[in-house]
């Protein structure tokens, strides 16, 4: 996958995904919101209806106590309630507008309590047989009282609305408006039922009228007929369940579409309007569900609440409207912001197709610098991050072409001290040389490539032995160059020249005419003789050794200065007479001032104490123990001088 496109990937995942989660959250909580609001508002409703019941059931049980009361007796001592001629004319100015919510009136008298005796001593008298049909001695309660209220609104041919003649009309006043007071405190959220009956009895109260009982029993309502304190009967009045809900659920709130119903302990349905009848049956209304706990169907929200009374009273509630306006918002929502990233998309398209376009450029010019083209350069336009890294790209194929220029010098010459270096090879003997009963052999570590020290033997005419060791001032080419020039000059000279010191004095002499200032040339020529007598110039070099086959050592002193530092000198020849197995050893300076990672020098001490130990071994044996003690003293720290050794066993 391309870079633009996983910049692309990476802002429709940075911005797409997020703004979608966000949409769904706001939606889901609106719609949890909305649902809770609604939950809270159908529960009400529903509490409400069932307020408005109890205030129903309330009222009208008063009335039935009016209705039975014996306020309208001429007796007031009477003992036995009103008779069915009176309750029959009191009935419809008693009940008033509920009649119309009454189908029966029922009254069921108690049983007569029995006389009370005139003294506890006097005698009891015979008592009377009993009647027949009599159970002993104890009272025959009336028979029960049933009214049919509609047969007898018939009769009576009145109208409804008053309370009638059994209330003063003050007292029927302040009831209605105590009464209204508690329906309207009644459908206060923060008012409960047992509130809402409290301020209903409050409101009988207020006029001098006692307290009642009243139960619900189905479709009965029940209450006690009291007088005096005494209890005449229970009075029954069988509701019109129709009438009743119809007149309780009209009143229900329907503004946002609510179908208020009932559901009786028949699991009958109630509903004010019998066309929504069909909705909540396909809704399952009936289902038993809990108490005060929302259920949703489909589209709708249904609470029920159970009442005292038996019935069930609900709310279903519509939120299929709602509910499709919120998905609108929430879309309309995500809309505009799939928008403003449409052309957030528009405007990063061209600018990630500039900075994919400036990092291919990029990636052309590391393609061509790999390939060898150091003169690869690349625009740097812009002053952000991809200019940096374009100059900086310019900056470091300027630098490789440099090095590359650098390190093909370097080759060219590492290639030419290679070559010096085989030349040098070329010069020094290749292999020992044994003469007559002598033999000799050397080694030259040059501390670069190529280095001024040399040694050399040769056979000079007349069976004589030359042997020389140098030293040029300076490292390197250079060094080497002139170390060829003076061995080339002595090996030629030699075997004209018996004198060697005028060969010194001529060498020193033409040196300092064809060199530079402050080059000059440590010597040691020696010629042995077939007489064993070894004459020689030491010309500024370090004292060369003779080991004696005793174990002695001797030291072959310098005899003039080095060649070239201060021509005209003049130099000294010497001679030394050799015997049968002595050692002859020669090196140069390099080789005692080998220092370590201290800074301390190998020094003459050391190479005196090996040379002692060694003298009577082979030639080679000594090289080889002087080298790898040299070594372990240096360890790590490179040579910066050259170093030459030369044994040769007479």
């Amino acid at each position: 996958m391309s870079l633009r496109t996983r910049l692309i990937v990476a802002f429709l995942l940075l911005s797409v995904v997020p703004l979608s989660a966000v949409t769904l959250y706001s939606y889901t909580t609106s719609v949890h919101a909305f649902q809770r609001a609604v939950e809270r508002e159908a529960a009400q409703s529903a509490s409400d209806i069932g307020h408005r019941m109890a205030m129903v059931t309330d009222d009208l049980g008063r009335r039935m106590d009016l209705l039975f009361d014996e306020t309208a007796a001429t007796d007031a001592s009477a003992a036995a309630p009103a008779s069915p001629e009176q309750v029959r004319a009191r009935l419809a100015p008693a009940l008033g507008d509920a009649a119309a919510l009454v189908e029966r009136v029922e009254f069921e008298p108690s049983a007569p309590a029995l006389p009370a005796s005139p003294a506890a001593a006097a005698p009891t008298p015979p008592a009377p047989p009993a009647a027949p049909g009599a159970a002993g001695t104890h009272p025959v309660p009336p028979p029960p009282m049933v009214l049919d209220v509609g047969a007898v609104l018939k009769q009576t041919q009145r109208g409804l609305g008053a309370l009638g003649e059994l209330i003063p009309p003050e007292a029927q006043a302040q009831i209605q408006s105590e009464m209204a007071k508690a329906l309207r405190k009644s459908v206060d959220s923060s008012v409960t039922r047992t509130e809402a009956m409290k301020a209903a009895a409050a409101a009988m109260s207020a006029v001098g009228l006692p307290p009642i009982a009243v139960r619900m029993e189905g479709h009965d309502i029940a209450i006690p007929v009291r007088r005096h304190g005494r209890e005449l009967g229970q009075a029954r009045a069988r509701l019109n369940m129709d009438r009743t809900l119809n007149a309780i659920l009209t009143l229900a709130r329907s503004d946002q579409g609510e179908i208020p119903f009932a559901i009786d302990r028949r699991g009958q349905l109630y509903t004010p309007d019998a066309a929504q009848r069909s909705t909540l049956q396909s809704l399952h209304v009936e289902e038993p569900a809990d108490e005060g706990t929302p259920r949703r169907v489909n589209d709708w929200m249904i609470v029920t609440k159970k009442d005292p009374s038996g019935l069930t009273f609900g709310i279903a509630r519509p939120l299929g409207e709602s509910l499709r306006e919120i998905r609108r918002a929430s879309v309309r929502n995500l809309s505009l912001g799939l928008l403003v990233i449409g052309l957030a998309i528009v405007g990063i398209v061209p600018i990630s197709h500039r900075m994919t376009e400036r990092l291919r450029t990029l990636t052309g010019g590391v393609r061509q610098l790999a390939a060898g083209d150091f003169r690869t350069r690349v625009p740097a336009t812009s002053s952000d991050e991809f200019g940096e890294l374009a100059r900086a790209f310019n900056q470091m194929a300027q630098d490789l072409e440099r090095h590359q220029a650098l390190a093909v010098g370097q080759e060219r010459l590492h290639r030419e001290l290679e070559l010096s270096r085989q030349i040098q090879t070329d010069m020094l003997p290749r292999a020992p040389l044994r003469f007559g009963a002598s033999e000799i052999t050397g080694i030259s570590m040059p501390a670069r490539e190529v280095g001024g020290d040399f040694f050399n033997y040769f056979v000079l005419p007349g069976d004589r032995l030359g042997l020389l060791v140098g030293d040029v001032s300076g490292k390197g080419v250079s060094a080497a160059l002139l170390m060829a020039n003076v061995q080339a000059t002595l090996r030629a000279r030699l075997p004209l020249q018996n004198d060697l010191a005028a060969l010194a004095d001529l060498l020193d002499r033409e040196l300092d005419d064809s060199t530079p200032g402050g080059v000059f040339v440590t010597l040691f020529i020696a010629i042995l003789e077939q007489s064993r007598e070894l004459r020689y110039v030491n010309a500024g070099h370090n004292p060369q050794y003779v080991l004696r086959v005793d174990g002695g050592i001797e030291r072959l002193s310098s005899t003039g200065l080095p060649i070239a530092i201060f021509s005209g000198h003049g130099y000294k020849e010497s001679s030394i007479a050799l015997a049968p197995g002595d050692l002859l050893f020669f090196y140069t300076d390099g080789l005692v001032e080998a220092e370590n990672d201290l800074g301390d020098q190998f020094g003459p001490e050391r190479l005196e104490a090996i040379l002692i130990e060694e003298h009577a071994r082979g030639i080679d044996t000594v090289l080889e123990r002087i080298v790898r003690d040299v070594d372990v003293f240096r360890g790590a720290v490179e040579p910066f001088d050259d170093a030459t050794l030369m044994a040769l066993r007479v």
